[in-house]
């Protein structure tokens, strides 16, 4: 994981090194690396922080399943993968931080996140990386943001968490049409919000300082029928590393999707940071590989 500019250099030329490589027609799927040596290092912890569900109660094993046989295949300590849950209705999530009901302010479940990392990680001296997807990474940004800049009810404390990847996460809000739902979450996800104002705040942006010692990838699809690309990876703002999965991708990188599919060639457009340009494929990474090369520790992509 990111621990300083040294690091997130390392990270991204070895990034475009591998990305490369799949756009000259060998993808990092090839045969032979299916079933990798286990990761040395591979076992700091990996929270999976799920998204918004209409009805209050969301099943971790079946929002994340995939993608915990997938990083533990890929070599990583399962034990050290961890699902969120934070609806009162939740079942079979690792850890529950809250319970919430979806007229509960997405930055009070960010808070409850917030005092779970600080609590059980950042506190010993431990990072950890997060994996969210769809609203989990508002709540997952916002835990980041209200720690370090000293919001009311976070834990008065930069968070150690060394990578975050949002899959499908609406930082610009959400698609709707006039049958929306009205509850507080989506409120708060209508581009025009005043939680959306805040969170793009010139001081709250990512370019600035509280941000530094996380790396941030985002992954969006424009296949998504409910955040769209552009909103996913915060079109005209910064992230570390951006992942577009584009129109033509069979089957589907639908909202779903990209949390569960592992597998497969993929159109994939991606920019890093350092780079300043966009690459495109049509050997890109699944989204789930996508994240976990996104959260691999040794920074080789």
């Amino acid at each position: 994981m990111r621990t300083g500019d040294d690091m997130s250099t390392r990270r991204t030329v070895a990034a475009l090194a591998a990305l490369t490589t799949v756009a000259l027609g060998a993808p990092a799927h090839a045969a032979g690396q299916d079933v990798p040596a286990p990761l040395a290092g591979a076992s700091n912890p990996v929270y999976f922080v799920h998204g918004y569900d209409g009805d209050g109660a969301r099943n971790c094993e079946d929002a994340w399943g995939d993608a915990i046989k997938h990083f533990s295949e890929k070599g990583w300590n399962k034990g050290s993968l961890k699902t969120v849950g934070y609806y009162e209705g939740d079942t079979a999530c690792d850890t529950d931080v809250a319970s919430a009901t979806n007229g509960t302010r997405i930055k009070d479940i960010a808070a409850k996140f917030a005092h779970q990392i600080y609590d059980q990680h950042t506190s010993k001296g431990e990072s950890i990386d997060v994996v969210a997807h769809s609203m989990g990474g508002l709540v997952t940004r916002v835990a980041l943001l209200g720690s370090a800049q000293g919001w009311e009810g976070f834990p008065k404390a930069k968070l150690k968490v060394g990578d975050v990847v949002t899959l499908g996460t609406p930082h610009q809000g959400v698609k709707c049409g006039t049958d929306c739902p009205t509850d507080a979450q989506w409120r708060s996800m209508h581009p025009d919000s005043e939680f959306m104002k805040v969170l793009h705040a010139p001081e709250n942006r990512l370019s600035e300082s509280w941000a530094d010692g996380t790396d941030w990838s985002f992954a969006s699809s424009d296949q998504d029928g409910t955040v769209s690309g552009d909103s996913a990876i915060d079109e005209g703002h910064h992230a570390d590393h951006k992942f577009r999965y584009l129109a033509g991708n069979s089957p589907a990188v639908t909202h779903s999707g990209i949390r569960t599919i592992t597998s497969g060639d993929h159109d994939l457009r991606y920019w890093h940071a350092s780079d300043g340009q966009s690459h495109d494929t049509a050997q890109g990474w699944a989204p789930v590989e996508t994240a976990f090369h996104a959260v691999h520790d040794d920074g080789d992509w």
